[in-house]
């Protein structure tokens, strides 16, 4: 494997995006939606020990409201708050741009609303993910390009025809619906700390992609100050690391292609103008890992050791796993490890962010499903 690309900061004190009542919005929302219920937090002893862990809880989203990935949590927040304040119409088209999980939560919210959908895949997009989001009742428009070209694609074509972009990832002048996204992610640390009990994770690994789930999840920890402190830790493909390297240089940049990487939710070079600030200011370390430690969590997450529970995930959904492993087993990653004081007696957590979107490379990373 190549050997992965480590950047360690001092984080600064975050605020983080939200208030502890736009917080509570959300609590409010899910709690009134007894169809929409939580997601598991499984605890693998067996793996964290055998990763030198004192414990480690796997936030399992592989089967969220029946999607698989956390991604069903930001859409049918957002369209619930936009109808609220009267921006859905009947006729109101959707469009976004989608490595496939977004997409469906986006297809599937507007079938609910009754509205229309457009989803824009670039050409690396695997035809099982297309196929998914397309059975949501959504037209998939593939281009030419990657997932960063599809957003301004997808941007250009709704302001020239009229209809609503729902994006998960913000640019200048277009930030309220992004951040209504990553406002519903933040119930998924509602759920674990329902969960965890009385002792908390003092170790979290975020998957980084644009950096709307890192930045849910560093906006959630913002207002905990009832709970210690954990050190966080962004994990991206090393060639896709857009917000290592913009936290680098201190501000966006772009990384040119191919973003060669099987990792197919976190294929992006670009970031969200939305989720960076709080991204930046929080994160402990970020770490870009190569796929074969992702396709190596996979295959522990399905062929667990000890009474570890089983669960099938895609590349994405095992990159925080990956991490834990090159952390874990990767010796030139040994002052990583100790800057971030990880020890026996860590408890981590990281989040299984999806399922097996991909069922053909799935049998070849791991073997038929079980």
């Amino acid at each position: 494997m190549r050997p992965s690309l480590p950047h360690l900061v001092a984080p600064l004190a975050p605020r983080g995006l939200f208030s502890r009542e736009e917080l509570a919005a959300v609590r409010a929302y899910f709690e009134g939606r007894p169809d929409l219920p939580p997601t598991p937090l499984r605890d693998a002893p067996a793996l964290g020990a055998a990763l030198g862990l004192g414990g480690l809880w796997l936030k399992d989203e592989t089967a969220r409201f029946g999607l698989p990935a956390f991604k069903g949590l930001g859409a049918p927040f957002a369209l619930a708050a936009l109808a609220r304040a009267g921006r859905l119409q009947a006729g109101t088209t959707i469009v976004c741009a989608s490595e496939g999980n977004h997409g469906r939560a986006v297809a599937r919210a507007a079938r609910e609303a009754g509205l229309a959908a457009r989803v824009y895949v670039g050409a690396r997009v695997a035809q099982a993910r297309a196929d998914a989001i397309a059975g949501e009742g959504a037209t998939i428009v593939r281009i030419n390009g990657s997932y960063d070209d599809a957003v301004r694609v997808a941007a250009e074509e709704a302001a020239r025809h009229g209809w609503l972009v729902v994006s998960d990832t913000g640019w200048a002048g277009y930030d309220e619906i992004p951040r209504l996204i990553m406002q519903g992610y933040t119930r998924m640390m509602d759920e674990c700390a329902s969960a965890w009990g009385e002792a908390p994770p003092d170790l979290v690994v975020v998957q980084g992609g644009v950096g709307g789930l890192a930045g849910a999840v560093a906006s959630w920890w913002a207002l905990r100050q009832d709970l210690p402190r954990p050190r966080l830790v962004c994990v991206e493909p090393l060639d896709a690391a857009c917000l290592q390297q913009s936290v680098r240089h201190g501000r966006p940049v772009a990384i040119a292609g191919p973003l060669d990487t099987i990792m197919g939710g976190l294929r992006c070079g670009e970031v969200s103008t939305t989720a960076f600030p709080v991204v930046a200011s929080s994160f402990d370390a970020y770490l870009a890992i190569d796929d074969g430690w992702a396709c190596e969590a996979m295959r522990r997450l399905a062929r667990p050791p000890g009474a570890d529970p089983t669960i099938e995930a895609g590349p994405s959904g095992a990159a925080g796993v990956g991490a834990l492993l090159a952390l874990g087993e990767d010796a030139a990653l040994a002052g990583v490890r100790a800057a971030l004081a990880i020890s026996p007696a860590t408890r981590a957590l990281a989040i299984i962010s999806e399922g097996v979107t991909e069922p053909a490379l799935f049998r070849e990373v791991v073997g038929p499903r079980a």
